[in-house]
């Protein structure tokens, strides 16, 4: 079944549509050569009159050239030769309000589907990452989780293909490729730009899933792929995926790449991907492998910085509270602080095993509409239960850390640490679920007495500071 994958189609019957368009051509061709045989014999079509037709048959893995999108150039761009990289820091204070997208030069589709989403600004955050990528500009970024960065950077490389579409027709083979290292990430990227620009076709390709249907939704065509290095490579292995015309590459989450085991395979794509291109790459922390592959496959890059001189790791508007309490009074209190502090609207609880989520489920599900979420559970029933959640069929996720990065539910009020996490990056992550794009939310970590140093340890790592609270009286 091809709900197995993600894949967008501005229209369910798109092979048809793709078959009927080059048919289409083919008979205007057809006649045309036969009228102007019937007037003056017979006629050789030009070279440029071939090229032309199967732009318009939308084939254009058949170009007998490569065009560059006419990007415009910044100076500095234009001195390349420049051996440091400029720096653009984003200051906090900014009174700005943000940017009115309707005021950008992009394609009116874009504009109407994001006022559908009821987006007309961008805010001040996003507009740092937002001009040097119209501009064509290489880039990377540091940022904090939740700031909305993923419709900075897609803004302008949806926009493009929109354009370049218009011009040589559709083709075959991706313009953009999207890495992400989980692929709950990578299913968030894909998910924004469709909903941004519905009228490309988009693809989310990640392992756990047959292959066979990825391999087949990517012959039909696609404009954009988001995925995971893994299946990506799998997938360029079985000449299935052609990244022989891909204007834009972007690495999101960076850093967690090398975490996760895929820094060789990223280099492997990289490596595949033509010349001229524009690359983003985005990190919260710049290890020496991130700035090794910005020395090696970004050209003249702007460094754009969303974190500035704070130590602050969390994005703004999450407010952080902490409660002592011993391991036995735990599953006592967790409900009546959802049952105050959620209000109603969505909570997920973090636990360290698969096994402890699996029991708190259970224990709540009596008095509570609950689900657990881990590494257990099937493809399948992930996506089900994370779609269920996202439609608020029930409102409390019981999960483990697999959820913690690049899971992007709208709207999560209330995060709880049950268990403490095992490093401070990981609290950032788990926190990191609410308060997304410049929304409001709260986070409750709840540990014993002995973990207290732990949890100072947080504090100074991140940069927060926890209110503590001894009764459920805070708000």
């Amino acid at each position: 079944m091809m709900s197995s994958i993600i894949l967008k189609r501005s229209s369910s019957f798109l092979t048809s549509k793709r078959a009927l368009t080059a048919a289409l051509t083919s008979v205007e061709t057809i006649l045309h050569s036969h009228l102007a045989a019937a007037k003056s014999g017979p006629v050789i079509p030009r070279h440029d009159d071939i090229i032309k037709s199967r732009f318009s048959a939308g084939t254009r893995e058949f170009h007998a050239i490569s065009r560059p999108l006419d990007f415009k150039s910044s100076i500095a761009w234009q001195h390349a030769q420049s051996a440091v990289d400029d720096y653009v820091a984003y200051d906090d204070s900014s009174k700005d309000e943000g940017l009115d997208i309707s005021k950008l030069d992009i394609s009116q589709d874009i504009v109407a589907a994001l006022a559908r989403r009821g987006i007309s600004k961008l805010f001040p955050i996003q507009k740092a990452v937002l001009e040097p990528a119209m501009q064509g500009r290489d880039m990377i970024g540091r940022a904090r989780t939740g700031t909305g960065k993923t419709l900075a950077f897609g803004i302008p490389i949806l926009d493009k293909i929109i354009k370049f579409n218009e011009k040589h027709g559709r083709g075959r083979n991706p313009l953009c490729l999207v890495l992400a290292p989980t692929r709950e990430l990578a299913k968030q990227v894909e998910k924004e730009f469709h909903e941004s620009a519905p009228s490309l076709d988009t693809i989310c390709v990640y392992g756990g899933t047959p292959i066979s249907h990825q391999m087949r939704a990517l012959d039909y065509g696609v404009d954009a792929v988001v995925g995971t290095p893994g299946r990506v490579i799998d997938l360029i292995k079985r000449n299935a995926l052609n990244l022989s015309e891909v204007q834009f590459v972007v690495l999101d989450e960076a850093d967690q790449m090398l975490s996760v085991g895929f820094a060789e395979d990223v280099e492997v794509i990289l490596e595949r991907l033509p010349q001229n291109r524009q690359s983003m790459m985005f990190s919260a922390t710049m290890p020496p492998w991130i700035r090794s592959l910005t020395n090696k496959y970004l050209k003249n890059p702007l460094t754009v910085d969303l974190v500035g001189d704070s130590d602050q790791k969390l994005a703004d508007g999450i407010s952080l509270y902490s409660i002592a309490t011993s391991m036995y009074e735990k599953p006592s209190i967790i409900g009546q602080l959802i049952t105050e502090h959620a209000k109603g609207g969505k909570c997920i609880v973090f636990t360290q095993t698969k096994r402890d989520a699996d029991r708190l489920a259970h224990a709540m599900a009596k008095s509570y509409n609950c689900e657990p979420l881990h590494g257990d559970i099937s493809q399948s029933q992930r996506e089900r239960t994370l779609s269920a959640f996202r439609d608020g069929r029930f409102n409390i996720l019981i999960a483990t850390d697999v959820a913690a990065r690049g899971l992007d539910v709208p709207n999560v009020d209330l995060i709880i640490h049950y268990e403490l996490p095992n490093t401070s990056e990981t609290f950032v992550h788990r926190t990191g679920r609410t308060g997304r794009a410049g929304k409001k939310g709260s986070a409750i970590l709840i540990y014993t007495d002995q973990q207290a140093r732990q949890v100072k340890s947080i504090e100074r790592d991140v940069g927060c500071r926890f209110t503590q609270v001894t009764s459920f009286s805070f708000s």
